[in-house]
């Protein structure tokens, strides 16, 4: 699998569930005290909290972590070269990062 596919299997093993309850909540209380949020952070929390966006949030990932130059590239393991050993750690911490959203 790429670096692309690996995370986008994990977003969608991941589910929305309660995202966008929780969102709404979230919206309401930050209204409430009138907070602002961060718009990088409320662009990603949108795009986790709808059903059937996990692109959205796994290019998002890449971003971030600074992994769109090897997106496409094989993952690897012992038998196939891959990814250098840091951008498998980078890709293991988006895998992290998902399953807490």
């Amino acid at each position: 699998m790429t670096v692309r596919e690996t995370l986008a299997f994990s977003a969608r093993c991941q589910g929305v569930g309660m995202r966008y309850d929780m969102l709404t909540e979230l919206s309401r209380r930050e209204k409430e005290a009138n907070i602002k949020p961060d718009p990088d952070v409320d662009v990603y929390m949108k795009a986790i909290s709808v059903e059937g966006q996990e692109s959205v949030v796994t290019d998002y990932i890449l971003k971030i972590l600074g992994l769109e130059i090897c997106a496409d590239t094989m993952v690897g393991d012992s038998m196939i070269r891959g990814i250098s050993g840091g951008q498998k750690k980078h890709v293991t911490t988006g895998i992290c990062n998902l399953q807490l959203n």
